[in-house]
């Protein structure tokens, strides 16, 4: 009976589903490569997954283990390099076969013999394939040679930066002489651990090298008689384990054999990390960066789309400025100046709202669809919609063109993004250069380097802080200047990824110690805090944040949107007797759990978007000529505000929108409000002031 010594490996990049131009697809082999059924001449062609169990699944994690312990696992790990298997492949990689066999021969009727010379077991074709990697379901591994790269990759860079990685599928660009150099001997990453060592062979150079795997070593054999027992040293920090059988293998009665000496355990072993330290955050560079770093300062931000209550229904709009100020009672009080959104030949008048329960964030609820029967029946984006026919009543005159001006603008505000505040400009190795950006608008949110965002992979609960916001742009010189494909080039988020776990707390007067929390951003601890003070007593359990990977690279498709506090977002989603049973029962998730993803409501194809340069050019014609977005908390001019109702459109030389949504110098706009030259005459609504259109009022119901 084989026995065989298990590796776990604690890291994984592998994507169940990912994003393509067609939508969400499987990371695995399509319905169609799946249906076994033959054709009408009896050709099988098609896949399966290989069971855990399987003798070619365990044969792929036998080498690869050995491959892995002769890599890193030093003189100390070599003799049970034949006879070591990983416990299973990274988290959700999945290894498929692809057969392919005739049922006849080439006359139609004669039974076809079994090819009994092929590895395949009989059929004519029988390869194996490794599913998983975050590029999607064409990018798989042919053999545990073209995988171990990848995998001694993930288990030794703790940064988790994909240009590490020299397997072919991350480095297509590689030579085929050097991709054949790195399965023999892989590009050793930046040491994310060093393992002190006194006696450290000079011929192993990849011994320092163990921040992800674990191997089980075996414990000593128990000795006839009872002597001391031997505590390991202080520095060895690997879990010893009786190795596992082999997964074939059916129970058998045990058979006595003989008690060896004794080995003592060396003085000297490789210590496996067991934690990984949070990178530092960054420090805020603006006023608005540090306010928004505050717990429960302002929810919303300057140049943000968000739902606003119009008194009746709620409407569309994006924040051009918010504010702190005194009310008469000498509080502070917030407000923020919204700028409805609504089709290019007319804008409501900008509203003021002083009471953040009148606003939500726009991933709280799902766009509803348009109200004019042709849009309904011929869906476009904004930009296409031909809004001049519409307002002369050109394709009929029902539905509400202002409420269908703002649905359209926001779907396509939310297809986009833009990166703002440069801090600085590096070149790679690789030739492109790198540009590292403060700030971020995604969609219809504002994220900062330094805060937490959602993320689309992991559990649905898991975030991270992002420390780098960049952008990649191919080298200059040498043909196409790039990589195949661009895909490789665009906008990327850098930071530590957290998942939310609980521990078990049978006496709430005492509970268990959690891991510290102090590297966490202000407004994640202070949420925890709130968060387990309502669970604790209820459901008993406390919460805390688990890092399970540093400076990881996301592309920004793999982003939802801002993380919010539970404690301030769920009194605002929640009626007051929803969230008041809620907290008796300490029934509170994460808040990020009830909200949609960027690109739900968008519908987008390309869930990363379209890059804009500014801000008020993602806006394009739904605001007004000359929005600008203010930054800073300063209140309006008093001349701006009546009655609590104000206009917070203000004129100047910077981020004046022109007629195509793009940039207007000063002199055009005289030109652009000069509409004699229309066909259709004067249009039905242009210049109103707010609610003064025909039909709904520009309200959702």
């Amino acid at each position: 009976m084989t026995r065989f010594y298990p590796v776990f490996v604690r890291r994984s990049d592998a994507k169940l589903d990912v994003q393509t131009s067609k939508g969400k697809q499987k990371n695995a082999p399509t319905a169609a490569q799946l249906d076994r059924t033959p054709d009408a001449k009896g050709v099988c062609d098609y896949y399966r997954e290989i069971a855990p169990d399987e003798v070619k699944h365990m044969d792929w994690r036998r080498k690869l283990a050995g491959m892995l312990l002769r890599e890193i696992g030093g003189a100390e790990y070599a003799d049970r390099a034949s006879n070591s298997i990983l416990h299973e492949f990274p988290e959700n990689y999945r290894l498929y076969e692809h057969i392919k066999s005739r049922g006849t021969e080439g006359d139609g009727t004669t039974v076809r013999k079994p090819n009994k010379n092929h590895s395949g077991g009989g059929h004519d074709r029988q390869d194996a394939y490794l599913y998983g990697h975050p590029l999607g379901p064409k990018k798989r591994f042919r053999s545990p040679a073209d995988y171990f790269p990848h995998l001694l990759w993930l288990t030794t860079d703790q940064a988790g930066d994909p240009n590490n990685c020299t397997c072919k599928l991350c480095c297509p660009e590689e030579l085929e002489g050097d991709k054949a150099a790195a399965v023999k001997e892989p590009k050793a990453a930046t040491p994310t651990a060093t393992i002190k060592k006194e006696e450290t062979p000079s011929n192993s150079p990849g011994i320092g090298r163990h921040p992800i795997v674990e191997i089980i070593r075996r414990p000593p054999p128990k000795p006839t008689q009872n002597p001391p027992a031997q505590k390991p040293p202080a520095q060895t920090q690997i879990v010893q384990s009786q190795p596992s059988q082999n997964q074939t293998s059916k129970p058998a009665t045990p058979v006595p054999t003989p008690i060896p000496t004794p080995i003592p355990t060396p003085a000297h072993q490789p210590s496996i990390p067991r934690t990984i330290t949070p990178s530092p955050l960054p420090q805020p560079r603006s006023i608005d960066q540090q306010v928004d770093a505050q717990y429960n300062k302002f929810i919303f931000r300057s140049g943000e789309l968000i739902w606003f209550d119009r008194g009746s229904a709620w409407g569309l709009g994006v924040i051009t400025r918010r504010y702190i100020q005194k009310d008469p009672s000498q509080h502070d009080m917030r407000g923020y100046i919204i700028q409805p959104l609504s089709h290019p030949f007319g804008h409501p008048p900008a509203v003021t709202i002083t009471k953040e329960t009148m606003l939500r964030p726009w991933l709280a609820w799902s766009a509803p669809p348009c109200t004019h029967s042709y849009l309904q029946t011929r869906p476009a984006s904004y930009e296409l919609v031909d809004w001049q026919g519409l307002c002369a009543h050109k394709y009929g005159s029902d539905g509400d063109l202002e409420v269908d001006g703002s649905i359209l603008a926001a779907k396509s505000i939310d297809a986009s993004y833009t990166l703002f505040d440069l801090v600085k400009t590096t070149l790679a190795p690789t030739g492109h250069e790198e540009r590292h950006w403060n700030g971020a608008f995604l969609g219809g949110e504002k994220i900062w380097a330094g805060e937490p965002v959602r993320l689309r992979l992991g559990s649905g609960n898991d975030v991270m802080v992002v420390t780098d916001i960049l952008d990649r742009k191919p080298p200059t010189t040498g043909p196409g200047g790039g990589m195949p494909g661009g895909s490789r080039y665009g906008a990327f988020l850098v930071g530590d990824i957290y998942t939310f776990c609980s521990l078990d707390v049978p006496n709430p007067a005492a509970p268990p110690t959690a891991p510290s929390d102090r590297a966490l951003p202000l407004r994640m601890r202070e949420d925890l805090r709130w968060r387990n003070s309502v669970t604790l007593p209820t459901i008993r359990a406390l919460g805390y944040w688990k890092l399970i990977s540093v400076q990881a690279r996301l592309d920004i498709a793999e982003i939802k949107g801002r993380w919010y506090e539970s404690s301030i977002l769920f009194p605002i989603l929640q009626d007051p007797a929803t969230f008041k049973q809620a907290l008796s029962r300490g029934d509170i998730s994460d808040a990020g759990t009830w909200m949609n993803a960027r690109g739900d409501s968008s519908g987008a194809a390309n869930v990363a978007g379209n890059r804009k340069s500014e801000r008020v050019e993602a806006l394009g014609r739904a605001v007004p000529l000359g929005t600008r977005i203010f930054d800073g908390i300063e209140p309006p001019p008093p001349p701006q505000q009546v009655m609590g109702v104000g206009v917070g459109v203000g004129m100047g030389q910077d981020a004046v929108l022109g007629a195509d949504g793009g940039l207007m110098q000063e002199g055009v706009l005289d030109d652009y409000l000069n509409l004699d030259d229309m066909d259709a005459g004067p249009v039905p609504g242009f210049g109103t002031t707010y609610g003064s259109q025909e039909g709904g009022h520009g309200f959702f119901g």
